[in-house]
């Protein structure tokens, strides 16, 4: 359940109003999971910081009550849903690629990527974020997913 206090506005600074939407534990890492190819809520389930189903449903929630995430059904049966980032929420990456290239910067020993984007973000941050845009474009055609027209329609 979602506090009293999340739903009120903190101060009027960007910053704290930016939190209140995605500054709780859980939120940016479903917004990563998104971006790097998961859609079910049993993949997010399996991700490895163990998140709970019952916090997993919540933050869903919140997030899709802000228009950051919206879902379609599974076309394989109704009873699943295929999860997805809006556009607003698909701009969520200029916030997560400057977090892990601080994490990296700071705790290399640490902090785990796949080769591949680590290939892809030695490139530059531009082209990390071209390459995962353009997959999240493929995946959204290949499912049937027009996100500007579900985002009409939310």
């Amino acid at each position: 359940m979602v506090s009293k206090k999340e739903h009120n506005l903190r101060s009027n600074c960007p910053i704290a109003r930016g939190l209140d939407i995605v500054g709780d534990h859980w939120s940016l890492l479903i917004v990563r999971d998104l971006l790097f190819g998961k859609h079910e809520f049993r993949e997010f389930l399996d991700s490895d910081e163990g998140i709970s189903s019952n916090i997993l449903t919540d933050r869903l929630n919140k997030l899709k009550s802000q228009d950051i995430v919206a879902w379609v059904y599974h076309p394989e049966s109704r009873k699943r849903k295929l999860y997805y980032l809006t556009e607003k929420g698909k701009d969520l990456i200029y916030v997560v690629v400057p977090l892990v290239r601080w994490s990296l910067k700071y705790h290399p020993e640490t902090a785990e990527i796949p080769v591949q984007r680590i290939a892809a973000l030695n490139k530059g941050p531009k082209y990390f974020v071209k390459l995962t845009l353009e997959a999240l474009s493929r995946w959204e055609s290949e499912t049937g997913i027009d996100a500007k027209a579900a985002a009409t329609r939310l």
